[in-house]
């Protein structure tokens, strides 16, 4: 799952015209690092943010946009569904897809019955 960070790492990478493997070489990384960074299946590794706008001399506006991207990709959530049930994998997607639109006293009654779970 391609993550925004990776979105914006992808396009800064192709904008100036460097290849995975100059990049991965300024950042002191493997050229399969970085593109499991850019493909989501890494994490960012601490002080890139600082790094990446120092290398590549990146405006105000290009650093307010790499902020956002790692702070959307930091708080995305993952779940593996290959070992679930199927109606505990129906019951993740279903839940996923209708999160946004769940009123506020059905979530308290959810986290209720999760909560109950943890006892």
């Amino acid at each position: 799952m391609v993550t925004s960070f990776g979105k914006f790492l992808r396009n800064l990478r192709m904008d100036i015209g460097e290849l995975l493997l100059d990049m991965a070489e300024k950042l002191h990384v493997s050229p399969a690092f970085l593109s499991g960074v850019e493909n989501g299946k890494r994490k960012i590794p601490e002080g890139w943010l600082t790094k990446i706008a120092d290398l590549y001399g990146l405006s105000e506006e290009q650093n307010e946009k790499m902020k956002e991207a790692y702070y959307d990709s930091n708080n995305e959530i993952e779940i593996g569904l290959h070992n679930l049930e199927a109606n505990q994998r129906d019951l993740a997607i279903a839940f996923a897809r209708k999160l946004d639109s769940i009123p506020e006293s059905d979530i308290s009654k959810i986290m209720n019955i999760l909560n109950k779970e943890k006892k």
